[in-house]
């Protein structure tokens, strides 16, 4: 007769067993079955005090929300806002004042009670919930609108260096902002340029690139471009691993700057750069577009109305998002626990929008960088 499989309840029952002999202690046992010390005290006092059903899987649901409040001192604060139709600030004076026995909830929750009731009228200025960071679309319909970036494939120049060749366009009327002979793809080459495009043309909305370095990241986390186009107001778009369809109209210029080069092809990156800024000056002003019509990208381009600040921009959050200072290790701290967020928004403050009981969502600036989860005590 075939022996019967072990249930993991049974298996628990012997750890349980083990454990109670007199002859055995906790380590041996923990050796014994390959598990942890606590592991075998937690399956040895159940079954102590419960016996075999003690053993039995428990669910992890969380039973009660210990910061959600109280829903006759909930409905009090609600009908003081339909009463008077004041803000927070007012309504907690006031309850307070009439009410000096009861402890009432601080702002941010009495703030977070009138959104969830549809009690807090939306501004036009600021969204219940703002644009994602990091998309993967972005639709532009009018110039300076979307910036696509790209590095042209490396090649040698004459005298044996590499040359890498950094290209932003605007998407929509096709011109060409910059095109310069890089010797590396490292951000520290790379974003002075990007700099030098905003500050001449002033912020797109938007700007899209692969997911390479610098300007994504391979395992999905945030860089540290996308930190920076953040700061600014700038919405990082990224195709999608493997499709250059997404960024087409990028891919066909490049087309055109590949047969340049093989045409003009210099000895150093300052003799490349003057063979790139003809192309550039051709490119935008002499050569026929058929995507627009034959007209010239200088023709249709117009800068964008969005200065490059002089001063950073600083985030303007709402008064009941609770803020937060990344440290330089990627880790900010809530209430007495460490959560990481990610090291490239060190020295910068984030803001958390409460929109359920132990649900947050997380600002940078206007966009949405994620989700925490104040049981698991993590951000994703």
């Amino acid at each position: 007769m075939a022996l019967a499989e072990k249930t993991i309840v049974d298996i628990r029952e012997e750890i349980a067993l083990a454990a109670l002999d007199q002859g055995s202690t906790v380590s041996e046992v923990a050796e014994q079955f390959g598990v942890s010390r606590p592991t075998v005290r937690l399956w040895r006092d159940r079954y102590r005090h419960e016996g075999q059903s003690g053993l039995a899987d428990r669910s992890h649901a969380t039973r009660s929300c210990p910061h959600r409040t109280a829903t006759a001192l909930e409905d009090l604060i609600v009908a003081e806002r339909k009463r008077w139709g004041w803000g927070s600030k007012k309504l907690l004076a006031r309850l307070s004042e009439a009410y000096p026995e009861v402890e009432f909830p601080p702002r941010s929750t009495v703030d977070a009670i009138l959104s969830r009731r549809g009690l807090v009228a939306l501004q036009k200025t600021r969204r219940s919930s703002g644009p994602r960071a990091v998309a993967a679309r972005y639709e532009a319909s009018e110039p300076a609108e979307l910036t696509t970036i790209d590095y042209k494939g490396q090649f040698r120049l004459r005298e044996g260096r590499y040359c890498y060749p950094l290209t932003l366009m605007d998407s929509v009327s096709r011109f060409l902002l910059a095109c310069e002979a890089l010797p590396s793809t490292d951000f520290a080459h790379a974003w002075p340029i990007i700099e030098r495009v905003f500050r001449q043309h002033g912020l797109p909305k938007a700007m899209q690139s692969d997911n390479g370095p610098p300007f994504g990241t391979a395992n999905g986390r945030f860089s540290t471009m996308s930190v920076m186009l953040m700061s600014l107001g700038v919405q990082p778009v990224f195709s999608r691993p493997g499709k250059p369809q997404d960024n087409g109209r990028h891919e066909r210029m490049h087309r055109d700057l590949k047969a340049d080069i093989v045409r003009h092809r210099g000895s150093t990156l300052p003799e490349q750069q003057q063979f790139f800024d003809t192309f550039r000056r051709i490119y935008n002003r002499e050569r026929p577009h058929e995507g627009i019509g034959q007209d010239r990208p200088a023709r249709r381009f117009r800068a964008s109305p969005r200065p490059f600040p002089r001063k950073p921009r600083q985030p303007e959050y709402a008064e009941h998002w609770e803020k937060r200072k990344v440290m330089s290790n990627g880790v900010l701290r809530w209430h007495s626990a460490d959560v990481f967020l990610s090291e490239t928004f060190g020295g910068r403050t984030v803001a958390f929008e409460p929109i359920d009981c132990d649900l947050w969502r997380v600002r940078f600036q206007q966009f949405v960088i994620g989700t925490f989860h104040e049981r698991s005590k993590k951000i994703t």
